[in-house]
């Protein structure tokens, strides 16, 4: 059983949108530590899980030329995995140079057998205009179709485009929505975007005390920008700031009314 591992790419001014390439990979069990030797019947499966160790230096030495190689033996197979995985090796140049054509291409193969994710992506090369005219109207139909599937990070890319009013009407309710499908799967950056709609008061009733509890859930989960916004929240009295706890970048803890008082002896 293979976990895919979701790597997102971050636009923050007020109100994150994140409009993700994703980096799928998986985590290649072995319990030899000699690598598995290929042969002419190697089967799609067996070339693709020797490609991962590759990828992530699992019993072998870490090699993504290597890795690529076999994707593409894997992929050339119909293997989906493999196609995938391709498509991101294209998309941010990692053991190849980089090609967001060769990105799309290798994504709609993906697509065709049925992978959302590679639909997302492609929603995300749409949004971002790699390889392809820039088009939101585009990028929100693939967005869709896999955030309709419970793709986490599409239902995420649905809410901004919804809350930016990018391809779709601005509808803060509709964003609210989304983010909210986002945030149930445990989304650090949809909690985070909660927060913001409760804090300005779009598409909600302004709410301070809602927007905290919305960033500490994603500050809680590592979210630096939201314990941002909660420092912000405090030096500016819209809450309470006893006992609140706040994370830093150098993973230290701090409590924010002991930073106050600092500040005035």
């Amino acid at each position: 059983m293979y976990q895919r591992k979701i790597y997102t790419l971050t636009q923050s001014i007020l109100l994150a949108t994140v409009l993700s390439s994703s980096l799928i990979t998986a985590a290649c069990s072995a319990e030899s530590s000699n690598a598995p030797v290929l042969s002419n019947q190697s089967t799609p499966t067996e070339i693709y899980e020797l490609g991962l160790a590759y990828y992530e230096g699992n019993s072998v030495p870490q090699d993504y030329e290597k890795a690529f190689s076999l994707f593409k033996r894997a992929a050339d197979r119909e293997y989906v995995e493999a196609q995938f995985n391709l498509g991101v090796m294209y998309e941010n140049g990692v053991g190849v140079d980089q090609d967001y054509k060769q990105a799309m291409q290798s994504y709609l193969l993906a697509a065709d057998n049925g992978d959302f994710d590679a639909k997302n992506n492609i929603g995300s090369l749409y949004y971002f205009g790699k390889g392809v005219t820039q088009n939101y109207d585009k990028a929100f139909k693939w967005y869709k179709e896999a955030a309709d599937k419970d793709v986490v990070i599409a239902q995420f890319n649905i809410g901004g485009l919804y809350e930016n009013g990018y391809g779709v009407p601005q509808d803060y309710d509709k964003a609210f929505e989304w983010y909210s499908k986002a945030a149930d799967q445990g989304l650090d950056v949809a909690e985070l975007n909660i927060g913001g709609l409760y804090e300005n008061g779009y598409g909600v009733p302004q709410d301070y005390d809602k927007a905290f509890k919305w960033y500490q859930k994603a500050a809680d989960k590592g979210n630096q920008e939201a314990s941002n916004r909660i420092g912000k929240l405090v030096m500016d009295g819209k809450i309470d700031d006893k006992d609140i706890v706040i994370y830093s970048t150098q993973e230290t803890v701090l409590i924010l009314d002991d930073i106050e008082n600092g500040l005035k002896n």
